[in-house]
């Protein structure tokens, strides 16, 4: 049986996420700083992950969901920062976390390629990028947080599901 490209990208992508998963691995439950700084983390890889396909990008729906993301995280990450202030929180973004891992294999997976290849290969990582950040919050992150914080990882996970709906759109086109 042969898989395809983007399926093994997929359960690459899901094998490193059990063993770079949210964070650190631990049994304490995050803090609301922890929880936050875990998240600005992964806004911040996710708009490094999405600019490339607005810097790289030759199909114009790849640049524009690529920006679309790029504006979406960046404006999720700002709401962070300043609800931590508001808190007087202090955020330690994690130095290892599941985006770190997948923005690297981005790199690598997208490297030298251009045109239709590039888009298309594109594409089929941002459908796997924010369905392996869903799996991660809903298997692990939601398991280390206090009840008084599951409802602000069940709207990440909701607000990634919606972005994860436009990126298999954009795959879909590519197939």
């Amino acid at each position: 049986m042969k898989l395809s490209p983007a399926l093994w990208l997929l359960l690459g992508a899901f094998s490193l996420a059990t063993r770079v998963e949210a964070q650190a691995s631990g049994d304490r439950p995050l803090s609301e700083a922890a929880l936050y700084s875990l998240y600005v983390k992964r806004h911040v890889a996710t708009m490094a992950f999405a600019d490339l396909a607005v810097t790289h990008g030759s199909d114009g729906q790849v640049r524009k969901t690529g920006d679309n993301l790029v504006r979406a995280h960046r404006e999720a990450r700002e709401k962070l920062e300043r609800i931590a202030t508001e808190r007087h929180l202090t955020l330690a973004l994690p130095e290892g976390d599941t985006s770190t891992a997948l923005l690297e294999q981005a790199r690598t997976r997208l490297e030298g390629k251009v045109g239709r290849s590039f888009d298309s290969t594109w594409a089929n990582l941002a459908y796997n990028w924010l369905s392996t950040l869903i799996l991660d919050n809903n298997r692990v992150v939601s398991a280390r947080v206090t009840p008084e914080f599951q409802p602000v990882v069940r709207e990440h996970t909701t607000w990634l599901f919606h972005q994860s709906v436009e990126a298999d759109k954009l795959r879909k086109r590519f197939k």
